[in-house]
């Protein structure tokens, strides 16, 4: 790993996904911002490696990217960059290292640094299970590397590597002495991790020793109340049989009225029923907003807890009116190919069985949630945004909550199914062209809108010229390239290309049965514009352009 202490960025981590549709290798970057400030970009050089730890490509291994944060990344915040990046001609990659050359701030400040300051290092995973569930029990999900000192710098345990004179860690902010202390090799964890246990152990003692008592406080409050109301019944019948023996002598047998007798039988005190009794949820503070989700309950008469890592906080709701909430919890969907939706999910409906003792998947069996809450949130979602890939993804959501309603589709605990289902939809359309009215869509935008509208949903173009008329392009994945024309403000003209033969064959009919006006060209064609696919000089090369009907 490769680090500059002074940089006021970090990449806290990454991971490699490898496409289905054109085997290219991306990688997804995750940076925290060390600063006080806005950071609105980045500068990175990308080292790409193979399972053997040597060099991809036979003269350079490293690629040189710049990475854009649309709404910044804010000070001490940890997300993931925006897009995903191509390793383009370095698809045997299985590791990287990255150095960050700049970063650009808000106020328009660019901090830049000669590589050669950075720091490699490696850290020390905690493997052992039970010792890294206990690490992380006491510091975080975050707390996973043996602390330890290497020469003037020192690791923590959340991975961070400090100059020999922090007192604490910059990332974390935990003390020095204390983590070196407490986590710089396995055999001080397990004894660590031995006391501990050994003290619970006291405590659960102690704990039972208490129940013990004060079920045995509440047996002999049971056994007296039960003597006195029993003393209290043998009077009651020594009364009404002396009052009968002196009512038998002083009332005639003619006035004599029957009394109904009552069963006064004594109620006992009940024992407190088994069940959830509280829950509280502890944010990471991380910009996932994921945290540790606690469930307090009762069972056998002892209380318990329940504790759910690294999730979204629940929504507690009584979906079926029945007096006990139902547990909602949103699951992120991840998908390799629209790697700029981050804000895609999926909710899943959870009940807390008391045999097992834990959550179980329930979704299927609250269908009102679906119909009354989640879908018309969706809708309201799908209504506000602008991105049209967005769009058709919520409807793919949509969709599958609509066939769970039906009973046509049961989630799985994984969330496997409905990113399959998602990811489907999506690649039905892989150029991502939208129609709505009479207007088509490529990547959202359209004839007529703005370059800033266009800036919104695609971020700035990754390059600008002007000719004839002015000239922005974007880069998009599996080497297709957005380009569009605008005179002043608005543009009048866009292309998308250039791609095979299959994608051509996929897009065609997605609005009907296009116009044949040559050879390998095909066109859309409504009152105020034009959608043309037509072949490129290359081999089995196309592009699909947008333009006004009158043009030939």
């Amino acid at each position: 790993m490769l680090v500059n202490l002074d940089c006021p960025v970090e990449m806290i981590d990454y991971e490699l996904y490898e496409s289905k549709t054109n085997d290219q290798i991306y990688c997804a970057l995750t940076f925290n911002n060390l600063s006080e400030k806005l950071v609105k970009g980045l500068k990175v050089l990308i080292h790409c490696y193979d399972q053997f730890g040597d060099p991809v490509g036979k003269e350079n291994n490293s690629l040189e990217c710049k990475i854009e944060f649309k709404e910044g990344l804010a000070s001490n915040c940890i997300r993931p960059a925006d897009k995903k990046i191509i390793l383009r001609n370095f698809r045997d990659t299985r590791k990287i290292e990255v150095d960050i050359l700049k970063v650009l701030f808000d106020d328009k400040f660019l901090w830049s640094v000669d590589i050669s300051k950075s720091d490699k290092y490696e850290l020390t995973k905690i493997k052992k299970p039970n010792l890294l569930e206990f690490v992380q029990s006491r510091e975080g999900l975050d707390a996973r590397n043996f602390s330890m000192e290497i020469g003037e710098r020192w690791i923590c345990v959340c991975g961070r590597l400090n100059h020999k004179e922090q007192s604490e860690c910059k990332r974390c902010r935990r003390i020095k002495d204390y983590v070196l202390a407490e986590y710089s090799s396995e055999e001080i964890i397990e004894h660590n991790f031995k006391v501990y246990s050994k003290q619970m152990e006291e405590e659960n003692k102690k704990e039972q020793e208490k129940e013990s008592q004060q079920l045995a406080l509440k047996k002999k409050k049971i056994k007296k109340a039960i003597m006195l109301f029993s003393c209290v019944a043998v009077v009651l019948l020594v009364i009404g049989f002396v009052w009968g023996l002196v009512s038998k002598f002083t009332f005639s047998l003619g006035e004599h009225v029957p009394i109904e007798r009552k069963n006064n039988t004594a109620q006992l005190p009940e024992s407190e029923p088994d069940g959830v009794i509280d829950t509280s949820f502890e944010s990471y503070g991380v910009s996932s907003g994921n945290g540790r989700f606690t469930i307090e309950y009762r069972k056998d008469g002892q209380i318990k807890s329940k504790v759910i890592m690294n999730v979204n906080q629940p929504q507690l709701i009584d979906i079926d009116n029945n007096g006990t909430k139902e547990i909602v919890i949103t699951y992120p969907i991840y998908l390799s190919n629209l790697s700029y939706l981050l804000n895609t999910s999926w909710d899943d409906v959870y009940d807390f069985d008391m045999t097992k003792e834990d959550l179980v998947l329930a979704s299927w069996k609250y269908t009102d949630y679906y119909k009354n809450i989640y879908i018309p949130s969706l809708r309201k979602k799908s209504a506000r945004i602008s991105n049209y890939s967005e769009k058709q993804v919520i409807t793919a959501i949509i969709q599958a909550a609509t066939d769970l309603t039906k009973g046509k589709f049961i989630p799985d605990a994984n969330q496997k199914q409905i990113t399959q289902m998602v990811e489907a939809k999506s690649m039905e359309n892989p150029l991502h062209i939208t129609k709505q009215g009479d207007a088509f869509y490529i990547h959202g935008i359209t004839l007529g809108m703005s370059i800033n509208e266009a800036i919104k949903i695609l971020g700035k173009p990754d390059e600008s010229f002007e000719v004839d008329s002015k000239v922005a392009k974007w880069y998009l994945d599996n080497h297709l390239i957005l380009t569009a024309e605008y005179s002043t403000d608005t543009f009048h003209y866009i292309d998308l290309g250039e791609f095979n033969e299959k994608i051509l064959d996929q897009s065609l009919g997605a609005f009907g049965v296009p116009v044949m006006e040559d050879e390998n060209e095909y066109s859309y064609i409504t009152s105020t514009q034009k959608l043309r696919f037509h072949d490129m000089p290359g081999p089995h090369s196309f592009r699909v352009q947008l333009v006004d009907p009158e043009v030939p």
